[in-house]
């Protein structure tokens, strides 16, 4: 876009500086017209009108001296605009490399920043999950401890039942029996 812009100036600016250049041109075209009919008409009168050929000449003179002058201002005026122009562009350039090395720090800081933040978030869950991880494998570890030791109290439990049937059992053999012998 600055790009786009600089060169819009510089067509601007080229396109003042051939109009300039055109008008001084047609001036001077003008002038040396003038000067060849001047010429031609003195070189037919000139022993009829030396008078009045000095006095064009004086008139020449100073239109030239005039336009002399006019282009010396135009000239100098052009350069001081031209010196002007290029100082201008150059503080433009300087305040754009400015703006731009800012944007890129500011930028290069942002992603430096988002790139901690996005590690930290990383480390944070890596920790969060062995936490998870350790909670679970702690919460199964205890489920099968309960596991073994619910599997052992049922066990003793059934052992337990088991000896009980086979005493009843035994005391209503014994039972039997002595009703059966009696």
């Amino acid at each position: 876009m600055f790009e786009s812009q600089l060169l819009g100036v510089q067509d601007k600016l080229s396109s003042i500086f051939v109009e300039k250049f055109d008008q001084l041109q047609s001036a001077l075209d003008a002038l040396n017209d003038r000067l060849t009919v001047v010429e031609r008409e003195s070189a037919i009168e000139k022993e009829k009108q030396a008078k009045e050929w000095e006095e064009k000449n004086v008139v020449i003179s100073k239109d030239m001296s005039t336009i002399k002058a006019a282009l010396e201002t135009e000239s100098q005026l052009r350069q001081e605009r031209e010196v002007q122009l290029a100082k201008r562009l150059g503080e433009l350039e300087y305040r754009t490399e400015g703006k731009f090395e800012a944007e890129k720090n500011t930028r290069q800081q942002k992603y430096e920043q988002a790139h901690e933040e996005m590690e930290e978030a990383k480390r944070i869950r890596e920790r969060n999950e062995e936490k998870f991880q350790t909670f679970v494998l702690e919460e199964i570890a205890a489920l099968k401890n309960g596991l073994v030791l619910e599997s052992q109290a049922r066990e003793g439990a059934d052992d337990d039942i088991v000896q009980a049937v086979n005493h009843y059992t035994t005391a209503l053999q014994d039972a039997l029996r002595l009703v059966t012998t009696a």
